[in-house]
Formats: C-alpha cells, structure tokens, sequence
C-alpha cells in the first residue's frame, strides 16, 4: 500500500468525529448551550453514525481490497462488501434517526452499538490470536469501534434525561 493511502486511511475513523465537534461546536457558539443534550445526541447520529456509515460503506464495497490490507485481511474477501452494507445501513440510520424522535435515536444506538463493540471484540481477537497489529485493525478503527457507541449511549442517556 503507497504511503499516501495508508494516511488516508489512518484518518478515515476519524471524519465522523472531527465533523461532529465542528458541527457541535458551530451550533453551540453560534446558537447558545439551551438544548445542547440533545444537540449532542442529533449530532452524534448524523455525524458519528450517519455520514462515519456512509464512509466506512464506501471503503468496503468499493475499495475492499486497499481496506483488507489496512486491517490485515486478505484480498477479495466476499465479506468485505456484507460488511460495507452493514455500515451502508447504519448510515441511513443515522441520517433519519437525527431528526427523528427518541424510539428512533434509541433504536439506532443500540443496533449500531452492538455492531461497533462486537467488531472491536473481534479486533481485539484477532490481536490476541492472530497478532494483527495492521492499522486498521489495531489502530483508529478499534478506538472509534469502543469510543463512539460510549459517547452515543451517554448522549442518549443525557438527551433522555436518564443521566
């Protein structure tokens, strides 16, 4: 892999997020702190899930084998595009949840919880089994799969008043 796609790479797990806190901090600066519960968790699905969704989908169904190699697998994996739907569907979720009530905003966080923390269960395996250290499988993409679905569960939780 050239060393350019390999930086763009390692930056990928990261657009979600970096929009989310402009998008946040946009809001907050020019529209005050009122509400900001819930703008936190509006936020957090349509940037962390939805367009992170339609990033990762992108990546996996149509640039599966430069993403194989990042994350240690082989090339040509059928999965590769399975997984890209997977996160095609959590970009859609995302998108409609954010401007949706909160059934739907609780919905989305527990499916996309469930995927993200169970991939990064299944990265930490394959560390442990396998000793893959590839960037995409013990870099960024391992702390997003933990960090995220941590943050929106507590967006939830502060936007729902539970917290």
């Amino acid at each position: 892999m050239n060393k350019n796609l390999g930086r763009l790479l390692g930056i990928i797990p990261f657009i979600g997020f970096i929009a989310f806190t402009v998008a946040c901090g946009f809001s907050l600066l020019t529209g005050g702190t009122d509400g900001w519960q819930q703008l936190l968790l509006a936020n957090g699905l349509l940037y962390l899930v939805g367009i992170q969704g339609f990033i990762y989908a992108s990546g996996h169904m149509f640039f599966a084998d430069p993403v194989a190699e990042s994350i240690g697998w082989p090339k040509g994996s059928p999965f590769q595009w399975e997984v890209g739907l997977a996160n095609l569907s959590y970009g859609v979720l995302g998108v409609f949840a954010s401007g949706r009530d909160s059934d739907w905003a609780l919905a989305t966080v527990v499916a996309f919880s469930i995927f993200y923390l169970g991939a990064a269960v299944g990265h930490v395996k394959d560390i442990i089994a396998k000793k893959n250290y590839a960037s995409g499988n013990a870099g960024g993409v391992l702390v997003v799969d933990v960090l995220i679905p941590v943050l929106l569960i507590v967006f939830y939780l502060l936007a729902s008043g539970a917290a």
